[in-house]
């Protein structure tokens, strides 16, 4: 998919939340590029949900204040079934990778996730 095309589905398709860092954006889709092109689009953080395996990223902007310590908590209380990993820039949180077949993806909804990242 083009950077239009995903721009696109971002404008049409995404859901916009203010997070205590800034601009959020939530997304249910297939491709990851939609992460960096949100970011360029201005987005502090963006969680994409992969709808098909149920894997979940949440990015912040590395130009952002963002710390997701807190978000990585409250989410391993909410599904403790879940396989949570905290990066240790503390800016991106991952449920799930082709690259950990173990991993188990959350059953959160994505309106959930995004309910933690609210202010």
């Amino acid at each position: 998919q083009t950077a239009k095309n995903l721009e696109k589905e971002i404008k049409e398709n995404s859901t916009v939340f203010e997070s205590t860092w800034g601009k959020g954006m939530g997304l249910e889709t297939i491709n990851d590029d939609v992460i960096k092109i949100a970011q360029k689009m201005g987005f502090a953080v963006v969680v994409r949900k992969d709808p098909r395996k149920g894997y979940v990223r949440i990015k912040a902007s590395p130009a952002s204040s963002a710390d997701l310590t807190n978000t990585y908590e409250q989410l391993k209380k909410m599904d403790p079934d879940a396989t949570w990993f905290l990066h240790v820039s503390k800016k991106m949180l991952l449920n799930g990778t082709p690259k950990n077949p173990k991993m188990k993806p959350t059953k959160l909804r994505l309106d959930a996730i995004i309910n933690v990242l609210k202010k």
